[in-house]
Order: C-alpha cells, then structure tokens, then sequence
C-alpha cells in the first residue's frame, strides 16, 4: 500500500513570518507596534530566538535598522505601524535608499474586508513607500505571504541592495495556511573581465594613478581594495558624502574624503591621468552648485561596480566594468605584478592641552584619542563631521557611519550598530539640532544597557546652515531660524530623563575624561561638548 501523504503544517500568517525570518538569518526586528501588528507581536513574545527592538517612534525604528544592517551586511527587518507609522518612517527610508542599505520594511495593513469602509490609519501603504524602495507590495492572500517575503530578502540585497516594503494586512496575519515555500538561495559571484584593465594599470606610471573607493566596496570587497591600492602604491580618496569609510584611515595611502563640490573634486584628481574608481556614488554634489565637467577631459576614468546602472552616472568614464567587487577585484590583483606593501599606519593622532577649550579641532582630536580599539563611530554633527573625520585613526574599512541625507539617523542607528557588534563600544556623535530629531532612542539605549557613547557637539546653532547662508549673502546681519536659543536645550537633563547618564563639557581634558569614564561603564553615556567657536 502507498504510504500515505504527510499533511503540511499549518501556520498562521504572523508564525510564517517568523519562519521566513528564522531562514533569512533575522534575530532583530526592529519596531513600534500597534493594533494591526498585534498578531505578529504576539507571536514574537512566544519565542527567544528573535529579538523585538522597541523604538519610542517608528524613525527611530528605521535608523535602527539601517545601522545594524550597515554592520551585518544582512537585511534587517522593520515593522511599523499602518499609514500613520509609515509616514513617520519615510524620512528614515530616505537615508537607508541614500545609502542602499538593506532592509525588509513591513507595516500592519487594516484588515482587508473592512478596506471599503475606509478604516483608522488604513491608506495606500505601497504608494507612499514606493518613492524610498526598491520595490513594495501589499500582501493579497495569505497563500502569497510567504513567497512574497522571500522575494522580498531577494531583492534587498540583489546589486544594487536597498529596502523594500511590504504591507502586511492584520486579517492574513490570522489566518492559517501552508507553510513558506523552499527558500531560494541566491549567490552573487560574477567577475567582471579584467584583462583591459590589467594591461593600462600595468602601463600607466604608478604615480599618474588615483583610486576612489565607494561604500560599496567598504561592505563588499575592503580586503581586496586595500590589497589593490598597496599593490599599485596609489593614493586613495573617498566619496565626499560617505555612508561609511571604504578603507582604513590609518594607512600611510589614505588622502581622505574627496569635497561635496564640483570644483574641488576637480582640482584634487586633476595630477592624475588615470582614476579608478570602485563602487557608485563616489562623487555626491552637494553645495554650491558649479557647472562644467566633473574631471578634467585628459583624465581617463575607470569604473567598477556591480550596479549595472552606476558606472557613469556620476561622471562620464572611458571604462565601465560591471561585475561584483569581490571576484573581480581578486581576479585583476592576479595580473598586477607583486609590489612590496606601503608602511600599513600613519603616525598617531596628536591630543593638544588638557585646557584647551572646545573647538572642532579640539573636539575631534579628543574624541580620536579617547576611541578604544573595538569602537564603532556613527556620526550625524555635520558641522564637525569633516573634522572628525580627518581625526579618526581607523585600522579596518566600515568602522565610520555616516548619516546620507536626512537628521535624526546617528542616536537610532548606533544601537543598531551596537546591537550588530555585541562587546564592542560604539561611539554616536550627533550635532545639537540633529539631536532634537530622535531623542527618544536614548531610551532604547538605557533599556538595552548598550555600550554608546552620545557626543552632542553643542554649539547653540545651525552652523552649516549659517555658513552656506553666509555664503549666499556675505555680510547678512539677520539670519532666521538658524540660532537654538531662549531657551537653551538641556542636554544633561534630556539624557537623564530617558535613563541615560550625562554630564557636559568644555575643555579637552574634561571631555577625555568624560569619555574614559563612559566607556568604563559598559552602559550608554551622554557627553555635551560646548563649543567655544568665537
């Protein structure tokens, strides 16, 4: 007799989720929750092997997100709450599509027999995602579930990774059905040819060559670009506008970040008559705007990427070669003769007096001295940024996070970051007007215990802003809205409330002794850093 057929399990809609999650490797999902997640959440506190992350507003939720994503190099997971949560979560999604970090965001959609009532908090969730995505979808029928979120992991970290959106309607979440379908793994192995590229590296004088490395490289292939830049003995630049730092700013080949304007990108690559360029988005325009070509028109341009839509878009190149970093950056190194390695470390960064008051210069040699070896720096103090940057004395690439666009991203996504990089301190500096946008996530900090040290770089107003306005109107007397002021913001206070330790400084010494003491610790910390500017 046959032996009879074994009946699939049935599942509910929100325990197939946690399967799928189970396979895709999540143990975070980062969120807010509200009504319409209710099944899911329920099925979460049932479990240990995954970990609910509560963020205070659903922004925060998103940044979390992309931090921990941004060190795992693996889709992490949102869940938000209806159109309402969703909307609070754009301005986040904005910076993770920026930065093509890789996410799975969901929301909780109004059951769908009652849509045609037009229900609290229901709304078109796909076409208000859709402008920040990769790709969105509403779930119809809870067969589909399953097979949607495995497309959706796909497609999150498919060249060119980002985040995807999926609406998740409550009924679907109920009901039972099979279970998720095989999953599909994917590899992403192709090399781009390299033979051309050889032969002109080979030809062209070591000194004529520049390489400009992009974040995707920093997640993709940092052993076989720092490889290929001390094979070649070539000076490397990064993007003016990093998500992350794509080498280690420690080694005697590292120049630093390109400028945000065209002029000065121009002006810094024109000695050289070969660039090759690895990754996308390596040249971000910010301010002023200046037209003319990007690089000078005797400058040949190489690109590597496995964007197929990247190579060019930036600035026009001689050369696109489309293939994934990691092989085809292993397969070019076999054609380039062995070359004997660079000094690897540049001399130690210099600390100045312990009275000297607090400037960006002051500020940022501290807080590089300060920084244990384990550290992870995410920065959101766009005044200072370029002066910390310059200070970091950072060993390994994707060591340094930056915000791509919008505030309120730096205090959420370090504890994501923390949360990806368990035993190790991170260290979040924020400006005091980016600040204001997620402080709620020092709560998540205090109620996780993580090791974050929260720099505020207080200087009691919009600087950049002031500077670019200065820059419209040289000598403009009234400049409005740029000052946070009557009343002052209490950071110390602020921080305390949330649950998280704080004092302020103002000297150098005050604030390596701040920092030492916090990362002491083992918890999170605030330090307000008061600038003294002139």
């Amino acid at each position: 007799m046959p032996t009879p057929a074994v009946a699939s399990p049935r599942l509910s809609g929100a325990e197939l989720v946690l399967r799928v999650l189970r396979e895709e490797g999540v143990d975070h999902v980062f969120g807010n929750p509200g009504t319409t997640e209710l099944p899911l959440i329920q099925q979460l506190a049932d479990q240990h092997d995954i970990t609910y992350v509560l963020a205070l507003q659903e922004a925060s939720a998103v940044a979390m997100a992309d931090g921990h994503a941004r060190i795992t190099g693996r889709p992490s997971f949102v869940n938000l709450h209806a159109a309402a949560g969703l909307g609070n979560g754009i301005g986040a999604l904005t910076n993770a599509a920026a930065a093509r970090v890789p996410m799975v965001v969901t929301a909780g959609q109004q059951d769908l027999r009652h849509l045609i009532r037009d229900p609290v908090l229901a709304g078109d969730l796909t076409g208000l995602a859709t402008p920040t995505v990769k790709w969105a979808h509403e779930v119809g029928t809870r067969e589909e579930l399953g097979e949607v979120l495995g497309h959706a992991f796909r497609v999150a970290q498919a060249p060119p990774t980002g985040p995807v959106f999926v609406s998740l309607p409550m009924n679907l979440l109920d009901e039972f059905g099979p279970p998720p379908p095989r999953r599909t793994a994917v590899r992403y192995a192709a090399a781009a040819p390299t033979d051309d590229l050889a032969k002109l590296l080979n030809e062209t004088p070591a000194d004529d060559i520049a390489l400009v490395y992009g974040d995707e490289l920093a997640r993709h292939a940092p052993a076989e670009g720092l490889d290929l830049a001390e094979a070649l003995g070539a000076p490397v630049w990064g993007a003016g506008w990093p998500a992350t730092n794509p080498f280690p700013t420690a080694h005697a080949l590292w120049r630093g970040y390109l400028p945000t304007h065209l002029p000065g990108i121009r002006s810094t690559l024109a000695p050289f008559r070969l660039v090759l360029v690895v990754g996308t988005r390596t040249f971000p325009l910010y301010y002023p705007y200046a037209p003319g070509p990007l690089l000078d028109e005797d400058t040949h341009v190489v690109q590597i990427s496995a964007d197929p839509t990247g190579p060019g878009r930036d600035t026009p190149v001689d050369r696109a070669l489309n293939g994934h970093l990691r092989p085809t950056l292993r397969d070019l190194l076999a054609s380039l003769p062995a070359a004997e390695a660079p000094a690897r470390e540049t001399t130690a960064t210099p600390t100045g007096r312990e009275d000297t008051p607090l400037d960006l210069d002051s500020l940022s040699l501290a807080l590089a001295a300060a920084l244990p070896d384990d550290a992870l720096v995410v920065d959101e103090a766009p005044h200072a940024a370029r002066s910390i940057r310059a200070a970091l004395r950072l060993k390994e690439a994707n060591r340094y996070q930056w915000v791509s666009g919008g505030l309120g991203w730096a205090m959420p996504a370090a504890i994501g970051v923390s949360l990806a990089h368990p035993g190790g301190r991170v260290l979040c500096t924020v400006g005091d007007g980016a600040t204001m946008y997620c402080p709620q996530s020092l709560w998540t900090a205090a109620h996780l215990s993580l090791p974050i040290g929260f720099v505020v770089a207080n200087n009691r107003e919009y600087r950049v802003l002031k500077d670019n306005w200065h820059h419209r109107e040289p000598g403009a007397k009234r400049l409005l809205g740029m000052d946070l002021t009557q009343p002052a913001v209490d950071f110390g206070a602020l921080g305390r409330s949330m649950g998280v330790p704080s004092r302020s400084v103002s000297t150098r010494g005050e604030l390596m002794a701040a920092m030492r003491d916090g990362y002491d610790s083992g918890g999170p910390f605030l330090v307000e850093a008061v600038l003294d500017e002139g």
